[in-house]
């Protein structure tokens, strides 16, 4: 569920078990960001300066980014400076929600970065909807996610992350997490693992990108 704090230090957690094997990871955001945003965040977390102009996506994410990724993104920058650059970074968000074809649109953008990355291992940070490697019908109509497609060329092995209390940020909005359709509902055949969280804590929205590169 994108507006949790939880989220960020979760998938710090996740890529420092990556980390222990013997392949470079890349970490995948669901982020709307153009190439040349994702290139200049990719040159910090590779040793240079803070982007001089911060992605617009930041302040108005739906949940999907908050000031806990903040921290991550400085600890994949410091774990970088020690390691040669083994982390890398990739968004793959579809800037054409509406079009009906979002997840085939990510998935194809995950494919091609993984045709140029053949070794690298990818985390990917994305809603439980694109998550699910199987085909689900919703509203009498048949859906294909993300990772169901990305599943059909390489491995995959999705984890459904189950809140068990508190709220997460949507639209603005503090919500019960409990209430949510996909957390009521559970992983059902879709996931390969599910991990437990005790609670959720709502995120909240940035104050300002000049904030940002201040923490950053």
């Amino acid at each position: 569920m994108h507006g949790s704090k939880q989220n960020a230090p979760l998938m710090q957690e996740l890529l420092s078990i990556m980390l222990t094997g013997p392949k470079p990871v890349t970490i995948a955001f669901e982020w709307t960001l153009s190439n040349s945003e994702c290139d200049a965040l990719r040159a910090y977390i590779y040793g240079d300066d803070v982007p001089v102009q911060l992605p617009a996506f930041f302040l108005d994410s739906d949940g999907r980014f908050t000031p806990e990724h903040i921290p991550f993104l400085k600890w994949i920058r410091a774990y970088n400076s020690t390691h040669n650059n083994l982390i890398n970074l990739h968004t793959f968000d579809d800037p054409n929600k509406n079009s009906g074809e979002s997840d085939q649109a990510m998935a194809n953008s995950l494919c091609t970065y993984k045709e140029q990355h053949p070794d690298s291992l990818i985390l990917v940070e994305t809603g439980n909807m694109h998550a699910r490697n199987l085909p689900y019908v919703s509203g009498g109509t048949e859906y294909v996610p993300m990772a169901a497609i990305l599943k059909k060329k390489y491995d995959v092995f999705s984890i459904f992350l189950q809140y068990l209390q508190g709220e997460i940020l949507v639209e603005g909005k503090n919500r019960d997490v409990t209430k949510a359709a996909s957390q009521q509902e559970g992983p059902g055949r879709y996931f390969d693992a599910v991990l437990e969280i005790p609670i959720s804590e709502a995120a909240k929205n940035p104050d300002s990108l000049t904030k940002i590169a201040k923490l950053l």
